[in-house]
């Protein structure tokens, strides 16, 4: 299912750990996604009418992918930033691919638009 593994090192010693994997078919749908993806960095589920503020949408090849961005509020007792994640789904053949990069939000941040030009060189 993972497909790959990269880390992304700040100079002020952060990381961010982007993902990329392959799952079949739509693994339970972008509502269940996102709300799984939520909780990994500790936030709560949102409802199905909220899907909307959080996600958009790019293309990948000709491809149309949805980006989810998620920022928690609360820092986590280990960190000194709150968490982020961008993940950028992609159907492709019948399968979902995801790439996600996680991290402080800061460094997310200024991660963002490097991460997205890889997303969008993907060629499968």
């Amino acid at each position: 299912m993972r497909r790959a593994t990269y880390l992304v090192n700040a100079a002020d010693g952060q990381t961010a750990e982007v993902v990329v994997s392959v799952f079949p078919g739509d693994v339970g749908g972008l509502m269940a996604n996102i709300n799984r993806w939520r909780a990994q960095i500790g936030m709560g589920p949102i409802a199905p009418d909220e899907i909307a503020g959080v996600t958009s949408d790019m293309d990948v090849n000709g491809t149309k992918a949805t980006v989810v961005d998620l920022k928690a509020d609360v820092v986590p007792a280990s960190k000194t930033q709150p968490p982020r994640m961008i993940v950028v789904t992609v159907p492709h053949a019948g399968n979902s691919w995801f790439f996600k990069i996680t991290g402080s939000a800061p460094l997310v941040e200024a991660q963002k638009q490097t991460f997205l030009q890889f997303v969008k060189s993907v060629r499968f």
